[in-house]
């Protein structure tokens, strides 16, 4: 049976959904029931939030025509990974989620200011990309242009170890990606962010 492609959230109907744990990640027994007929239960992982639950930020000097990215702990396999910018939409304490990529970059990168663009399509859900297959988390990606550095930065959650690495190029990104050294959402955002530049006759 050929498949069509869907981000609408409803490739599948959701029979029932039960939390099984709850604390930093929520962990949900789905049931789908596919167009065949076939009823299946799945592990569904990610944040009792609403979508978008995060965003992740690619920040380009266009003068230098280089970025700014983080070196960042990640504890699920306890490695350090090149991130971009990125960070939760609460909505107790941001307005839109382009608002929390504003705070996340001056948060993590010390950077504020600059020209923002939303990398999602223009007929795509607001809830954002999908981070993983059995992830219930989505993202949205933002584009930052000739961010300026923040002198008041807001401050960093406490469980945050990273380091800011500022004038990287579009070949050592590149370079880092193809070594396997970046975050799958990062990953994401730089390739569209380098096509947006790249359309726009940036790089």
């Amino acid at each position: 049976m050929p498949l069509s492609i869907n981000t609408k959230g409803t490739a599948a109907k959701i029979v029932s959904e039960e939390i099984q744990h709850k604390r930093f990640i929520t962990v949900w027994n789905r049931t789908t029931e596919f167009d065949d007929g076939r009823v299946i239960q799945w592990d569904v992982v990610g944040h009792s939030t609403p979508e978008p639950t995060f965003c992740v930020v690619f920040a380009f000097d266009t003068k230098t025509r280089t970025t700014t990215l983080l070196k960042e702990y990640a504890q699920g396999t306890n490695e350090i990974k090149y991130t971009c910018v990125a960070g939760s939409y609460d909505r107790k304490k941001h307005a839109s989620i382009a608002q929390a990529a504003q705070h996340e970059l001056s948060e993590e990168a010390h950077l504020a200011g600059g020209r923002w663009i939303n990398l999602l399509p223009s007929d795509y859900s607001s809830d954002g990309i999908s981070e993983l297959k059995w992830g219930k988390n989505k993202f949205v990606p933002f584009l930052c242009l000739d961010p300026h550095q923040d002198k008041n930065p807001m401050a960093r959650d406490a469980e945050e170890y990273m380091e800011v690495v500022h004038n990287i190029t579009v070949d050592q990104v590149k370079n880092f990606i193809k070594r396997a050294e970046m975050m799958l959402p990062s990953v994401q955002t730089v390739w569209m962010a380098l096509e947006y530049l790249k359309d726009n006759n940036y790089i």
